[in-house]
């Protein structure tokens, strides 16, 4: 399959399989109490926390599948992966176990524990997806995503004649479970792989960890905590349920916008890895249709932000009003980080991704951890958006800065080539 092929069918996926997302988003708005959706709110913001420790090794394949694959290792790293990624769904469950014995009740921490499972889960799905992206096979991957997220909303329509973020939160872990078997069985169908806790699998996952997957996995995570943040220091500084609830809404849906622009992010390794020597004018490409897509989403909330409102269950005039209020500010910023997004990504595999981590992630996670508390203490739910969009400035500057260093470092060395 050609590049252009594969960018149209991994683009039918995006759009495809984030449309059946929003749709869903929307059922669990519309759905859920105040007190549901405020545990909601928090629990999935919370998942960062786990992501600190959870690596995801498989990562690592976005650069060097096409070299295992011709060294003959690839099924073997694939053996580590899968069997890496069973050790840590296997430590969520005992700790959900444990959770709730400890709290003898259903709360946002049992449910926090039960998401990040969730998200292990997807991620176990994530190491078939990469390997057939990276082999070029997005019309199978977007087949089986857009399929499985048309599922997963259809089952989520049980909410409308019982709503509770118990009945949400298990039919979301039974689908996550059933996909990642599915995509696992697929692998192993071409690339045959086995389960075990062997010294050899440990060594091949820390091999996959010491460099690219390592620095990625935490540039990651950071990023989550940045888009999150906000949620976490509003319960934690004892914000009202109401004004939680409400800004779950305004959150996840302004989260909604990073969906489209993450896919031109996604497709970054796969033209850097099958475009040779033109790699710089197919990545402008890509950063200038995310750019043009960003644009796009920016004004369809400037021109409908009120209506989006109402769509995800606000009802008072006084909540649509701060719904659009909070979510222009965040969209601003949230505009100028996407416009950046495919940089991130071509930084981590041209540049040093330690690099990434030091000089863009972890000077804006301070910045995060130092004006949320301000911001929310001196504003409330206003210093909130205000701060997160200051942050993704801040985030898109850096990584502007890294862009042109890296730039101008690839043209230093091109021209050094030529003179010798």
């Amino acid at each position: 399959m050609s590049l252009k092929k594969a960018l149209s069918y991994s683009a039918v996926e995006s759009i495809g399989s984030r449309v059946f997302d929003f749709i869903t988003l929307w059922v669990v708005l519309n759905t859920l109490e105040t007190s549901d959706l405020a545990k909601f709110g928090l629990a999935t913001s919370a998942i960062f926390m786990f992501n600190m420790f959870l690596m995801a090794p498989e990562t690592a394949l976005f650069k060097y599948q096409k070299q295992w694959g011709k060294s003959g290792v690839l099924e073997k790293y694939l053996s580590a992966f899968v069997s890496f990624s069973v050790f840590k769904i296997s430590l969520h469950y005992i700790a959900a176990i444990v959770v709730l014995i400890v709290t003898k009740e259903l709360s946002w921490a049992f449910y926090a524990v039960v998401f990040s499972a969730i998200t292990q889960q997807i991620q176990a799905a994530e190491i078939s997806r990469i390997f057939h992206r990276m082999e070029l096979k997005q019309r199978k991957v977007a087949h089986f995503e857009i399929v499985s997220k048309v599922a997963l909303m259809a089952l989520c329509l049980v909410l409308f004649f019982k709503a509770s973020i118990k009945i949400y939160f298990a039919i979301y872990f039974g689908w996550s479970f059933f996909v990642a078997f599915l995509w696992l069985y697929n692998l192993n169908r071409t690339n045959a792989f086995s389960i075990g806790f062997s010294l050899e699998n440990a060594r091949l996952v820390r091999d996959a960890l010491s460099g690219y997957s390592f620095w990625t996995h935490i540039s990651g995570v950071m990023t989550v905590y940045i888009y999150n943040g906000s949620l976490l220091f509003l319960g934690w500084l004892g914000t009202h349920e109401n004004d939680i609830a409400l800004y779950t809404v305004i959150n996840k849906v302004a989260n909604l916008f990073f969906v489209i622009p993450m896919f031109f992010q996604s497709f970054v390794p796969v033209v850097l890895a099958n475009s040779g020597i033109e790699y710089q004018r197919k990545f402008n490409k890509v950063l200038l249709a995310s750019g043009a897509f960003s644009v796009a989403q920016f004004l369809f909330f400037l021109l409908f932000g009120r209506l989006l409102g109402q769509v995800f269950g606000l009802e008072t005039q006084s909540e649509i009003n701060t719904f659009y209020e909070l979510g222009l500010i965040a969209s601003s910023g949230i505009l100028i980080l996407n416009v950046s997004r495919p940089i991130s990504t071509y930084l981590l595999i041209k540049s040093s991704p330690k690099r990434v981590m030091l000089c863009v992630f972890m000077p804006a996670v301070l910045f995060a951890s130092l004006i949320f508390p301000v911001a929310i203490k001196k504003c409330a739910l206003m210093g909130a958006a205000y701060a997160s969009a200051f942050i993704y400035l801040f985030v898109a500057a850096l990584l502007l800065i890294q862009y042109i260093q890296t730039l101008k470092k690839n043209h230093e060395d091109i021209c050094c080539y030529s003179n010798v």
